[in-house]
């Protein structure tokens, strides 16, 4: 038995939701970015491996695995910086229940057994988990060891600048009890 066109365009499909769910996580960096007062300019690569398109603000890589959101002047307080760097784990967050929706609810809206009912069950599934480990992934606070080897996770930035914010605050305090 050979392959179906179906399958192809499953597959193709996979890739390019993967990629905008990546590009969507990095845009919800940005996002953070800019709301915390973020005003030069930044850069976003999605995914790894060879490029394929994109030579200035975006970049677009083979692999729909990694992404990163470069800003161009880094954001001073440490509060800024939590908002930049939990944008991205949000915007995963978001997009797995919205992939989970479609694979819950609106499948009953389309003729069961059919082609296009079979893609849409695959893709919302796959998508549902993709957002949802990529949301997990990069909330766990590790230095990434394969594919953006040396790189810290969104969650392990968060916990740095929640460091950085406890001793600026305790020396603060420790400030203030000396001037007295």
């Amino acid at each position: 038995m050979g392959l179906s066109i179906y399958f192809f365009v499953r597959i193709i499909l996979i890739w390019l939701l993967c990629l905008l769910s990546v590009l969507l996580h990095e845009l919800g960096h940005a996002l953070g970015y800019r709301i915390s007062g973020g005003k030069a300019g930044w850069k976003v690569i999605v995914g790894s491996g060879p490029r394929m398109i994109g030579k200035s603000k975006y970049i677009f890589c083979l692999i729909p695995a990694g992404g990163y959101f470069i800003p161009e002047e880094e954001q001073e307080t440490n509060q800024a910086k939590i908002l930049m760097y939990a944008g991205g784990p949000v915007f995963s967050l978001m997009q797995a229940v919205l992939y989970g929706i479609i694979y819950f609810c609106f499948p009953e809206y389309v003729q069961p057994g059919s082609n296009l009912y079979e893609i849409l069950l695959s893709v919302s599934a796959f998508l549902f988990y993709f957002n949802f480990f990529q949301c997990l992934f990069t909330v766990i606070p590790i230095r990434y060891r394969v594919v953006c080897r040396g790189f810290e996770s969104d969650g392990l930035q968060i916990v740095h600048a929640l460091k950085n914010k406890e001793s600026q605050e305790s020396h603060m305090d420790h400030k203030s009890n000396t001037d007295d």
